[in-house]
């Protein structure tokens, strides 16, 4: 009983202080359902979920496995002071304890930006694992707490944002207690996509393409399929997490403005389209055992 008293002492303590923190980043940091935020800085963090929203907010902690998924930076704190991945292993190893992370594509933050609507994923880290807590702070001030199992290692969160403003979450498994992050939750605005029109465009596929025709793809693998469409681009070249995967038009493909290829769902893959003129990228998350159609035209921005 006082064990609990103890751990909800600390508790009250670190959320007291996040809030305090959150306070004093000014009224720019604190969301209300007017406000505007640009959150393209932030967008290897989050997602726009295909078909349905998400029914529930929090996904319990599924087993992580990071072999092959490190990022190259870390960014700690609010002013997203960044080190390097081999310099928070060198911290981390030292520390031990929990640590929360909002994942994205090539790196860790512990604050993001996101639009309403949009899914994140959170690598909660826990040396020990066990039965813990995830807590988070609505904006409204309120906090929930979440019981779940902790795997020892890398676990794995999917967070919804439904609500807008700023989200406090951090989690406890016994005595220790983790860092918070903070997602700030921006009004979902549905950017302008003109109708496409292709009166005058001519591909300039081969000249200057990305790479030579007789590069080598990568086979890509995975339980989510992705294609890429465009009524205007032939022979552009596809790369998966900077790996190219291949032509649209040849070995085997039709020449037809479409490309598919396989990925590991239930992550994010950073998707590089280019025809040698034109060039899209673009970090977009994809469910496990899903479709996703990405569309590309030439003189627009990419959309799904």
């Amino acid at each position: 009983m006082r064990r609990n008293h103890l751990i909800s002492m600390l508790l009250a303590l670190i959320l007291s202080t996040c809030v305090s923190g959150v306070q004093a980043q000014g009224p720019d940091q604190m969301l209300s359902p007017t406000s505007k935020v640009d959150v393209s800085q932030y967008s290897q963090y989050y997602s726009m979920p295909q078909g349905s929203a998400p029914t529930t907010h929090i996904i319990a902690p599924t087993k992580y496995d990071i072999n092959g998924k490190q990022p190259s930076t870390i960014y700690f704190g609010y002013q997203q002071q960044a080190v390097t991945y081999s310099q928070y292993q060198t911290y981390a190893t030292y520390t031990g304890g929990n640590s929360l992370w909002i994942q994205g594509a090539t790196s860790w933050t512990q604050y993001a930006a996101v639009p309403q609507g949009s899914s994140s994923s959170l690598l909660a880290i826990s040396s020990t694992g066990g039965n813990g807590y995830l807590y988070e702070i609505y904006p409204d001030g309120h906090f929930v707490k979440n019981y779940f199992y902790f795997y020892p290692g890398y676990n794995l969160i999917n967070f919804y944002a439904d609500t807008v403003g700023q989200h406090i979450l951090l989690f406890a498994i016994d005595y220790s207690i983790s860092n918070a992050v903070a997602i700030n939750v921006a009004p979902f605005t549905q950017a302008y996509t003109p109708p496409y029109q292709n009166p005058s465009y001519q591909n300039p596929y081969p000249r200057e393409i990305y790479l030579s025709p007789g590069s080598t793809p990568i086979s890509t693998t995975g339980d989510s399929q992705a294609t890429i469409v465009s009524q205007g681009m032939r022979g552009y070249q596809v790369f998966l997490d900077k790996n190219y995967v291949g032509t649209e038009g040849t070995g085997g493909d039709p020449l037809d403005g479409k490309f598919t290829f396989r990925v590991v769902g239930n992550q994010n893959h950073d998707v590089r389209v280019t025809d040698g003129q034109f060039n899209y990228q673009k970090t977009l998350f994809f469910d496990r055992g899903g479709t996703k159609t990405i569309n590309v035209e030439p003189g627009t921005a990419v959309y799904i």
